[in-house]
């Protein structure tokens, strides 16, 4: 290794310091040059090769904003413009007559009039009222809360929310007291759904679920297909408005319904509120075409232009530029040949080309800025329960958001993408343990995640055998769960999304495999006696419940049975034991994939169910008898008859 004394210091020399360096080494390689005055043309020489050495320091020490850039999407990160903050507004009541609102009509909040909002899509506000709601849950009918007129609402988590462990036959039905379209077409109509957020991070703004089905009936019709013009809710993913095309009104009532048993659900969504006429809105401001100036005719123009703030149009560029009528095209000017219509855009101004990297705008030529979309960025996004207003519909108040307007971000500076790729470059991102792994598995947004577990060198395929090199994540997602009588599988759609969000982080040379578990469904009959100041059927239900929150997939109340762990008759007794109002188990009951079962006293801990190793062990049947309750009672299942 050169000591650092004897190293050039390339990164802080200048000029004068390399041509003093090269005149010192004249005595040692050229004695005989006695002339170093600068007239001497060995010295201008000296002179040059000191400018072209400048150069080359600078250009090899100089790391701009697009070296930045490009160093930075090495390690995953890139600079991001701006966005606009969103949210919908909740209809405080119904409207008189129908309204057919476009696109970017505008929405003003009372306490930030001069913050421009507008509405994100076209809508039909149906005069239509919500006279009822139908809610039928694993096929069966539960009791819902009427509706205002405008809204069905239920508090929390309520007996009216939709939320199964599956979403089997689960449908929501509204009743309106007239078809809510529109005469002689069909109407996009926007329905707000809140939706209670999911276990585990929040879905990312690429997460989508379902998708939800949507049906309609008018009175004495059977139910067709409605079309989802938009889905702001990912499939029920999170609150959001869906916008559906209902056909033209008739005389009569008609309903829609919402269907869950055909797309996929990694947690049964849990719909709080539904809204007629919700508004979905955007914060930004739409500024037409307009003139800037006219071209000089010489190189290197610069017309001031604030371009920090500009959001792209759905589909098109953010910033569109006309010469003389002709559109040019946005583009780095040192790779444009000397006729190309380009242009370059800087935060606070457009630069044209200099008639070799790219062409000069002529004299006199007009210049303009075609429609522009600006928005506040973070400065949209607004607390809940703010009072908005419709001005095309009147002075009265509409509605209020129940959520935060959010979403809303700056422009990412040269500082901060410096930052996220510092972060990126000294973060560990390898899965190599498998705690690393299990983590990642839960922290997935969106994935609702309930159960992840890591079994190194395990292979399905390769029963009773250690594979070098493989490592098996079981995973469940938090609305797993195991029908009467039956086996569940998890999805393959889900294990496929799991595998290739982790897949990325997998050590060289692994084969990660992602699978759902095995599920061992036992049945359990059970004989306890309860404390005397204990109520039997008390007991008797506080016994099913701690037997069931035990043998699960997922965590529910208590750490579901470990993986792959045999379930004997003792670790029965151990769960039964600790339910408070027991006293003493004389009698445990097992039997589990179709086997004949097995009767054994409280103390006989060597019989039981045998697990696989990727195996969970869930409750089937479960049957609880309290002595001191019916004098003799036995458990009465069908595999002990």
């Amino acid at each position: 290794m050169i000591p650092s004394e004897f190293v050039t210091p390339l990164d802080t020399i200048e000029f004068d310091q390399l041509v003093d360096l090269a005149r010192g080494e004249i005595p040692r390689y050229a004695p005989d040059w006695t002339d170093h005055n600068v007239h001497d043309p060995g010295m201008t020489l000296v002179d040059l090769l000191a400018w072209i050495v400048d150069q080359q320091v600078y250009r090899a020490g100089h790391v701009g904003g697009r070296h930045l850039r490009a160093f930075a999407a090495l390690l995953g990160r890139r600079a991001e413009g701006p966005a606009p903050a969103r949210g919908i507004v909740w209809p405080a009541q119904g409207v008189a007559e129908g309204r057919l609102l476009q696109p970017s009509t505008d929405v003003r909040c009372e306490a930030h009039p001069a913050l421009r909002v507008v509405t994100e899509r076209q809508v039909y506000l149906t005069p239509a009222a919500l006279v009822g709601v139908d809610l039928t849950v694993g096929g069966v009918p539960v009791p819902a809360p009427a509706p205002d007129g405008v809204t069905w609402t239920v508090d929390g988590a309520g007996p009216g929310t939709i939320h199964t462990e599956t979403a089997t036959a689960t449908a929501l039905t509204l009743r309106f007291d007239e078809a809510p379209g529109m005469a002689g077409t069909t109407a996009p109509i926007a329905l707000g759904l809140e939706v209670a957020a999911p276990p585990g991070p929040p879905p990312s703004p690429e997460t989508s679920w379902g998708p939800a089905v949507w049906e309609y009936r008018a009175a004495g019709d059977g139910w067709e297909h409605l079309p989802v013009d938009h889905d702001g809710t990912a499939g029920l993913a999170r609150t959001g408005v869906v916008v559906l095309t209902v056909p033209p009104a008739r005389p009569g009532t008609a309903e829609v319904r919402l269907r869950l048993d055909r797309g996929f659900f990694p947690v049964a969504p849990q719909v709080r509120a539904v809204a007629v006429n919700a508004l979905p809105v955007v914060q930004l401001e739409h500024v037409a075409r307009a003139a800037l100036t006219v071209g000089t005719g010489l190189p290197d123009q610069v017309v001031e232009l604030s371009t920090a703030d500009l959001v792209p149009a759905p589909g098109g560029p953010r910033l569109t530029i006309e010469v003389g009528g002709e559109p040019w095209t946005e583009h780095d000017l040192a790779t444009s040949g000397p006729d190309d219509p380009h242009y370059a855009v800087s935060p606070d101004a457009v630069v044209f080309g200099n008639g070799v990297n790219g062409r000069r705008p002529p004299a006199g030529a007009a210049i303009a800025h075609g429609d522009l979309l600006r928005t506040a960025g973070s400065g949209g996004n607004l607390r809940p329960g703010l009072t908005w207003g419709v001005p095309v519909l009147g002075p009265a108040p509409y509605g209020a958001n129940r959520h935060a307007l959010a979403g809303g971000r700056d422009a990412t500076t040269a500082t901060e993408l410096l930052a996220q790729a510092r972060a990126a470059a000294t973060s560990r991102a390898a899965l190599l343990t498998d705690d690393d792994l299990a983590a990642a598995a839960y922290a997935l947004p969106g994935m609702a995640v309930g159960r992840a577990e890591v079994l190194p060198r395990f292979d399905r395929r390769l029963p009773g055998r250690s594979v070098d090199g493989v490592r098996t994540l079981v995973v469940a997602p938090a609305g797993f769960g195991v029908g009467p009588g039956g086996s569940a599988e998890v999805p393959r759609a889900y294990l496929r999304e799991v595998s290739a969000r982790l897949g990325g982080g997998r050590v060289l040379g692994e084969r990660l495999v992602v699978q759902g578990p095995a599920v061992v469904v036992v049945d359990v009959a059970v004989r306890v006696t309860s404390q005397a100041w204990a109520v039997p059927s008390d007991v008797a239900a506080a016994v099913e419940g701690a037997l069931r929150d035990r043998l699960t997939a997922v965590r529910r109340s208590a750490e579901p049975w470990p993986l792959g762990r045999d379930l004997t008759v003792t670790d029965v007794v151990a769960i039964v034991a600790s339910v408070e109002g027991v006293g003493t188990v004389p009698d445990v009951r097992l039997a589990g994939d179709g086997s004949a079962g097995s009767s054994a006293s409280a103390d006989d801990a060597s019989s039981g169910l045998t697990v696989p190793r990727d195996g969970v062990v869930v409750a089937g049947d479960v049957e609880v008898v309290v002595d001191g309750g019916a004098p003799g009672a036995e458990p009465s299942w069908r595999r002990w008859d």
